[in-house]
């Protein structure tokens, strides 16, 4: 692999309109151990992608998943060839390349052409697993690697290579094909004749693969020691659970008894990027990690696996964790330890959609997942008997740990389902928040909205619901409705059109610590271009011959990368590059530190019965109302408007009904009724700056 010298590099660069956010000033004194491995020189992704899931007669996967910087990791491959290799990428930005070649392993050469034994597979869970392999190869991590998420690229040297570009093995489409090429198999080389473009060489690929006989093993290097201000979990568990190698993922079967599978296994080959890009690493994940390291925030990386197995005190070494994409499933004990760590003062930032919604749990020394999805099977399935492994939200009586809706974590709860491709939506009431300081947001005026980049909400998100699991101090940042999506009636078993409105939510917790919740997949996409499914049609639709990384043509949205910015200054953490990009500014946290006050006007004895009362801030704005009626074990968002700039809210509370003690049960799980008798309702407001203001009471007989 070719390397060119520092200043050819950075002329490069600026020739070809690459605007990176380190800069030689950067590389010259580096401030952390993120920017001095990104002054490094990258690999285009000719170098180091591969097309889907890559050649499927070079397949493999590590030992284990996640490694410490300093450790050894062992590779088990499956494969004919003789003559192979192994490259070690590290993915990051690389002033745009998107990752580095770290290192050449080469496979135990007395083994080749290693034959491999068959996998097992159990007939009641499905689980297949491929732990039956035979260690082909290792790599002693370095000691002076950084963390980070790696790639293994598996490159033949041998072996037949499909004739359609980058080693596409897509068979012939029965609907199309000639007669003499069959279904299933690859077609015949397209002739030449008259006015077949393609075949005469027209439009022939200008970013090939250079290696395309190549498939990818994905991994974790961690630091334990590691007292970087941001942590970047992976959602690796939801690549897992979509990883069809085998004939079943945990949604379906390709062969009998064509169902899902109780428990999938880290002891196989991922074959998730052909079916379903969006929940592997390039679809959300890679853009963030790009971005971030652009940017030089001193960053490190882990496992979901390592979330649930390094406990609290492993996550509070940190100022900031980060979860990223799909990030579908969760473990109890990974959820109970982002929960301490957040009430001990450690921020969080879920940038993710569809979040923490299947509660999984572990087996096998954390090499088989195992979710029975036991919300849909309508009964206890999982014979574990303490735990569960349905929905976190499934309050059935068969559900031994109770509901615990997800929202009570990240602020926002999964309704639609995929595929979305929604633009964001920020209307005027919004706009003055101190979230959207810097932005072209800030700068609306009354009646004007501003929406943002289709496909930042997608390919799944999340409401705000009122449903009895609210954080206290809940403060909305946007609202977008959209008609006619798929959304959830259930446990997603069944799904029917319907209406929703997103919003960006945030709070700050009982500890002072910030939680915000995007309640979309794709926030990534506004920060940088760089991803799977490019152009938001799903790549399996857009392009099945070929599933790369790509550009989307719009670019990043500025307003996104600004208000990101603002939200990670407002939690302690700042960028480590000498200079933003240009359009950008560094923002400085909030200095209010008062909250603000509330009054209760009166109560109206027309139906519906309702609240009324005002609101004041002095040094921010009011950014939300919210009210209680059992003393502040649940908060309900009150309807408030603002009546003088900054300056005073009018703000309503709605009873739509009146429940008799008998009857209080029936509403549990969505809205708030008054009851008969005596209610002490509690009312109380939040400012921009997230202050939590007293409350106040009044007591109403029914």
């Amino acid at each position: 692999m070719r390397r060119l010298a520092w200043p050819t590099v950075l002329a490069c660069l600026c020739w070809a309109g690459v605007t990176g956010d380190i800069s030689k000033e950067d590389c010259e004194e580096p401030g952390n151990a993120i920017i001095k491995e990104n002054c490094k020189v990258g690999n285009d992704s000719t170098e180091w992608d591969v097309n889907a899931d890559g050649d499927l007669s070079i397949q493999g996967f590590s030992q284990p998943f996640s490694i410490n910087i300093g450790q050894k990791i062992y590779f088990k491959i499956k494969t004919d060839s003789s003559n192979y290799r192994i490259d070690i990428f590290r993915v990051g930005w690389y002033w745009g390349a998107g990752a580095r070649h770290v290192a050449t392993v080469l496979p135990y050469a007395d083994l080749l052409p290693q034959d491999q034994a068959d996998c097992t597979r159990d007939g009641d869970t499905l689980l297949y697993d491929c732990d039956t392999w035979h260690v082909s190869a290792d790599w002693q991590v370095p000691d002076s690697v950084v963390s980070g998420v790696y790639l293994a690229r598996l490159v033949r040297h041998d072996g037949v290579r499909s004739w359609r570009t980058d080693n596409s093995q897509y068979p012939a489409d029965a609907r199309f094909a000639f007669p003499d090429d069959l279904p299933g198999e690859l077609p015949a080389i397209p002739k030449p004749w008259p006015h077949a473009y393609g075949a005469q060489g027209h439009g022939r690929l200008s970013n090939a693969l250079k290696e395309p006989q190549a498939s990818l093993i994905y991994f974790v290097v961690k630091d334990s020691a590691s007292t970087s201000e941001v942590l970047f979990q992976t959602s690796d568990t939801t690549w897992q659970a979509y990883n069809m190698y085998g004939g079943a993922n945990v949604y379906y079967g390709l062969t009998p008894p064509y169902r899902r599978a109780y428990k999938v296994s880290y002891n196989r080959p991922f074959q998730t990027r052909a079916t379903r890009a969006v929940n592997i690493l390039f679809g959300a994940e890679y853009p963030m990690i790009r971005w971030l390291e652009s940017n030089g925030y001193d960053v490190s990386y882990q496992s979901g696996i390592d979330t649930d197995h390094g406990g609290a005190e492993g996550l509070t070494r940190h100022r900031l964790f980060l979860s990223v994409g799909h990030d579908e499933y969760w473990s109890g004990r990974q959820r109970e330890n982002v929960e301490s760590a957040r009430d001990n003062g450690m921020n969080l930032a879920f940038f993710s959609g569809n979040e923490v919604f299947w509660r999984i749990r572990w087996e096998n020394g954390y090499r088989h997942l195992v979710v029975y999805k036991e919300s849909q099977e309508n009964a206890k399935k999982d014979p574990n008997l303490a735990e569960w492994t349905g929905t976190w939200r499934d309050g059935r009586p068969f559900n031994p740990i109770g509901s615990k809706p997800e929202n009570s974590l990240t602020g926002t709860i999964f309704t639609v389902n995929a595929w979305r491709h929604d633009a964001l939506e920020i209307p005027y009431e919004y706009s003055k928040l101190h979230f959207w300081r810097h932005t072209s947001i800030s700068r609306l005026k009354r009646g004007d909205k501003r929406v943002l980049k289709p496909g930042l909400l997608g390919h799944e998100w999340d409401e705000d619901l009122d449903n009895g699991h609210r954080p206290a101090g809940l403060v909305r940042l946007s609202q977008t409705t959209i008609n006619n999506v798929w959304m959830l009636q259930d446990y997603i078993a069944n799904c029917d059109s319907g209406t929703a409105t997103h919003h960006l939510v945030i709070y700050r917790s009982s500890s002072g610590s910030l939680v915000f919740g995007a309640g979309t997949v794709q926030w990534s996409w506004g920060l940088d271009p760089h991803h799977d499914t490019e152009t938001g049609v799903p790549p399996e639709r857009a392009n099945p011959t070929n599933i790369r990384v790509g550009k989307d043509q719009m670019g990043a949205e500025r307003d996104i990368q600004q208000c990101t910015i603002n939200l990670f200054t407002d939690m302690g953490v700042r960028p480590g590059v000498a200079h933003l990009s240009p359009g950008l500014v560094w923002p400085e946290p909030s200095g209010d530190k008062i909250p603000p006050t509330v009054v209760i006007l009166q109560f109206l004895l027309t139906r519906p019965y309702s609240l009324v009362g005002t609101a004041r801030d002095t040094g921010g704005r009011v950014a939300s109302v919210e009210f209680t009626l059992d003393g502040g074990e649940e908060w309900h968002p009150a309807i408030f408007t603002e009546q003088a700039p900054g300056d005073m809210y009018a703000w309503t509370v709605l009873f739509p009904a009146v429940a008799s003690k008998t009857s209080l049960g029936t509403m549990e799980s969505l809205g708030y009724v008054l009851k008969d008798g005596g209610n002490t309702i509690g009312v109380r407001a939040v400012d921009d700056s997230y202050n939590i203001g007293d409350l106040v009471e009044i007591v109403v007989t029914m």
